[in-house]
């Protein structure tokens, strides 16, 4: 097959038979049946049957009862008190005795409301007083009756809750795992063309995660509401008995309803801007070659609009254990642009190109650590926001694109923005025979900070660790990493090349610390080195630093901060020309 065949016209067939399904997901299916069985049993055996009995109980007929003993039971638990009412009450019906011993519809030990409380302590008066009560009795057998026929809402509403929560996550699991096909394709070995077993790159139509996104949020809504409204009822009830820290439980309401604001957006964006599939050109991208494509996006062409794109190859890694396992995203090569848009039937074409390197880590199957390619496209405009993202296929092909031939590193708007990153990061000033060179404290403050934070978060959490080994352990890594965050965030850095060499003074507070000279034949040459990264849900920023190679000894680090490789190789590029030292 030649380069870009796709597995139909290879005459494949794709899996995706039940049982295919079955053993492929099996561990996923067992975990979503026990939340699919609690759903279901409290469906079945908890609010079902308590309708039923309401809806006949609408029939019983009232008689009156004299109560002959009655008693609210209480059960203490560890975190919890409940409460059932109980009674033993005699009545008469078409002139036959009976004795009953039904309280009401549920005849359980509970605490949502003051319902047992208040009908306990009723038929307690009643009892100690011989006073009449009001029973109800089943005329088709008169031996059945019940003193309160009432549907408690609060309770059927608290066990729906369970219904709704653990049903619906169980059953939503197991659905979707049976119905949705599986990525991997039948007929196809992975020979030299493994993009080919992958359904979701099975042609160069690569899908966004829109339509997903819309979905996990309503249902993240769903979810979060099915407990919020009932617990802001609740807490409702309990503020109007004057409990005022109930109103705290509304906050859960609050949040509910973002979520829903959240859902409508992302339905918004979905129904402005449609499906907008990315087609891939090369396809597959290409490790040592080119990796772009074009979008149509159903939006009226504009030429003011800027329609952001970042490529980024990740490694996805597990990291803990137990309930702490979490996966996490390692950003190891990114570049970023726009698109050049132009008018099509449409609306608007959106078209991207970025060269990729050789030697960088092929897309590879989703595992416990794999590595993966992600393209992001991003536009703030009037209304909803366009903001898609695309898991592409690289491979080292070595292919060039063949219908695109505009960068997307190297529109104008990306020019502006990397000369803006630069100038924020570099001050920089010619001198006689060189160049001086300044970088300020506080720069670059929120990441930082954010890692004084969280240098501090784990020296707590080593304070309050009973064991003496892994408390001193959670306290020295917090205190390596807020200390020499606190440290970068509070020194300047001063830094002069000029004929005589390089001279460099890092203040802290303004006092020197450190100072460094290096004769100018002992350097060698100049080369970017990374120096951290930040993340923010999907979007990865790395940091670059620029460094002074010499004959001997460590180099010298003469700026940093850069934002992106893009902006640190310009940064690298200027440093070099204006002081003749060369790049590696």
């Amino acid at each position: 097959m030649a380069q870009g065949t796709t597995y139909r016209q290879a005459g494949a067939k794709a899996s995706g038979g039940l049982w295919a399904k079955v053993k492929k997901r099996w561990v996923v299916l067992l975990f979503g049946l026990p939340f699919a069985g609690v759903g279901v049993g409290m469906l079945l055996f908890g609010v079902l049957p308590q309708l039923l009995d309401w809806q006949s109980m609408k029939q019983w007929q009232p008689v009156v009862a004299q109560v002959s003993q009655a008693e609210l039971k209480v059960s203490h638990g560890d975190d919890s008190t409940t409460y059932k009412p109980t009674a033993q009450y005699s009545y008469q019906f078409q002139g036959q005795h009976y004795r009953g011993s039904r309280v009401a519809i549920s005849d359980s030990y509970d605490n949502v409301g003051d319902f047992n409380v208040d009908l306990g302590r009723r038929l307690e008066r009643a009892a100690s007083s011989n006073a009449p009560v009001t029973a109800y009795v089943n005329p088709s057998n008169p031996g059945e009756a019940v003193l309160n026929r009432e549907l408690r809402l609060g309770m059927i509403g608290f066990k729906m809750v369970f219904v709704v929560l653990f049903g619906g996550v169980g059953i939503g699991i197991i659905a979707y795992l049976l119905l949705a096909p599986l990525d991997e394709i039948n007929g196809v070995t992975e020979g030299d063309k493994p993009w080919l077993t992958r359904r979701a790159w099975a042609s160069s139509s690569i899908k966004s995660n829109g339509k997903h996104m819309m979905i996990f949020v309503w249902c993240f809504a769903a979810f979060w509401n099915a407990i919020a409204i009932p617990t802001g009822i609740n807490c409702i009830y309990e503020f109007n008995k004057g409990n005022n820290l109930a109103l705290f439980g509304l906050l859960f309401l609050l949040v509910g309803a973002g979520l829903l604001y959240w859902a409508v957006k992302e339905t918004a964006k979905w129904r402005r801007f449609g499906p907008a599939p990315l087609q891939l050109d090369p396809y597959p991208g290409a490790i040592g070659g080119q990796v772009g494509g074009f979008i149509e996006v159903d939006l009226p062409y504009d030429s003011n609009h800027r329609f952001k794109v970042t490529l980024q190859c990740l490694e996805s890694y597990y990291s803990g254990s137990g309930k702490e396992r979490k996966r996490h995203e390692r950003c190891v090569w990114q570049r970023e642009g726009y698109a050049h848009t132009q008018l099509s039937a449409h609306g608007t074409r959106l078209e991207i190109l970025f060269d990729v390197k050789e030697g960088l880590p092929e897309s590879e199957p989703v595992k416990n650590r794999y590595h993966l390619w992600r393209l992001n496209v991003a536009a703030q405009l009037p209304g909803a926001d366009f903001d898609r993202s695309y898991e592409v296929p690289v491979f080292a092909t070595g292919a060039n694109a063949m219908g695109l031939r505009e960068s997307s590193e190297e529109h104008r708007h990306a020019h502006q923005e990397r000369e803006q990153l630069l100038e924020s990061a570099l001050q920089i000033k010619q001198i006689p025979g060189g160049i001086t060179m300044y970088y300020p404290a506080f720069s670059q403050a929120l990441a930082k900070v954010m890692g004084v934070l969280f240098g501090a978060g784990f020296c707590a959490a080593g304070y309050f660790i009973d064991a003496t080994f892994m408390g001193a352990v959670f306290f020295l890594i917090g205190a390596l990493v807020g200390l020499g965050c606190l440290y970068f965030l509070l020194t300047s850095l001063d830094v002069k090349i000029d004929q005589q060499g390089l001279f460099t003074r890092r203040k802290l507070l303004g006092f020197p610390v450190n100072t460094t000279k290096v004769a100018r034949h002992e350097l060698t040459h100049l080369k970017i080195a990374e120096s951290y990264s930040s993340q923010s849900g999907k979007s990865h920023v790395t940091y670059f630093k620029v460094q002074a190679h010499r004959n001997t000894g460590k180099p010298v680090t003469i700026g940093y901060n850069f934002a992106g490789e893009a902006v640190a190789e310009q940064a690298l590029e200027s440093i070099s020309v204006l002081t003749g030292v060369p790049q590696a």
